[in-house]
């Protein structure tokens, strides 16, 4: 009896551990598909991070690209246009007409004839007279120039289109250095003064052939250190090695060189890539350039790369004038590189 007693114990024993073998794999079936649900959550939640993080970088990209474009379209700097024109004030037309701003181009004073009225009686008349145009010097665009807005040049050195009288060094009104960045026509008074700011010099002698002049473009530094320079400044004015240059503490070391840009080219360079792309292409830039031929026509390249200046330009001749004596001059117009502050594409002057 005993015996069948164990022996239902072994058999329950035996049964309940087959019941609890067959239960498990449930529950660990049950535990993987939690597992797997939570590991596919973290996954989804991954690829929504990083897709995040990769729009985000986009638009990071995007943001500089922008800005990138932005100092790429920067306009060209017209010194002269800037610095040495003055456009009239504008005034509004009188009663009874158009309410739009006009430029007059009246005389500086205009009398106007008394009003019975407004004199007191036993005194004598007096003629009002008007106040004297206003020029203010806001700087002048090309625009404006076709437009017809009436200008003043600053000074006898320049004129209402836009160029730069520049002498030879023997010119008797119109000195021979020029400042880029400021589109300045200096004489050696002002030179002398301001030695750093002249980027380039404009000579015209026959010293080398009385038949056949050399005109020239000298660099700074060619004029200040090179032992023949002096030779380019003989005539009416020098003589000998005593040249302005000579007395320079400070010179800019200037590149120049002569560019196969025609005029009409010169005028459709608008924004700096166009500048620096031709400034790139030009070949041969050294300290000087000489010419056999008049000059009128031609476009010169400029770099000036110091440490505290930055000058990258062309300069185009409109006009040559006389030879090597004392009338000699040219008429050029200036481009520059074009700094802006701001970021709306347009130089700002206080930059130059």
């Amino acid at each position: 009896m005993n015996t069948f007693k164990c022996f239902l114990l072994l058999l329950a024993g035996i049964m309940m551990q087959t019941v609890l073998a067959a239960q498990e794999p449930a529950r660990k079936s049950g535990a993987v598909k939690a597992a797997e649900s939570v590991n596919k959550k973290s996954r989804e939640l991954t690829e929504a991070s990083n897709q995040v993080l990769n729009e985000s970088q986009q638009v990071a990209a995007n943001i500089q690209q922008a800005v990138s474009n932005v100092k790429a379209v920067v306009k060209v700097f017209e010194p002269i246009l800037r610095f040495r024109l003055k456009k009239k004030e504008p005034e509004v037309n009188q009663p009874g007409g158009s309410a739009e701003l006009a430029y007059t181009t009246a005389p500086d004073t205009v009398p106007v004839q008394p009003v019975a009225d407004a004199v007191p009686p036993g005194q004598p008349d007096q003629a009002v007279q008007v106040q004297p145009q206003q020029y203010i010097q806001t700087g002048v665009t090309q625009e404006e120039l076709l437009q017809g807005v009436p200008v003043i040049p600053e000074s006898a050195l320049y004129n209402s289109d836009g160029s730069a009288n520049l002498g030879s060094q023997n010119h008797k009104t119109f000195g021979c250095y020029l400042d880029m960045t400021r589109g300045a026509v200096m004489d050696e008074i002002d030179a002398a003064g301001n030695a750093r700011a002249v980027d380039l010099i404009f000579t015209a002698t026959g010293a080398f052939n009385e038949q056949v002049p050399m005109y020239a473009f000298l660099t700074p530094a060619y004029a200040r250190h090179d032992a023949f320079a002096y030779n380019f400044f003989k005539g009416v004015k020098y003589k000998d090695k005593n040249i302005p240059p000579m007395s320079w503490e400070e010179v800019n070391e200037s590149e120049v060189a002569m560019t196969s840009l025609t005029p009409a080219q010169f005028e459709k360079i608008k924004d700096n890539n166009q500048l620096m792309a031709v400034l790139k292409q030009v070949r041969g830039y050294g300290p000087k350039v000489e010419s056999r031929a008049k000059l009128e026509g031609k476009v010169i390249a400029v770099k000036t790369e110091m440490g505290d200046r930055t000058a990258y330009g062309l300069i185009c001749i409109l006009r040559h004038f006389g030879t090597t004596g004392e009338n000699g001059y040219l008429t050029v117009k200036i481009k520059v590189t074009g700094f802006d502050s701001n970021g709306d594409g347009i130089p700002d002057q206080v930059n130059y």
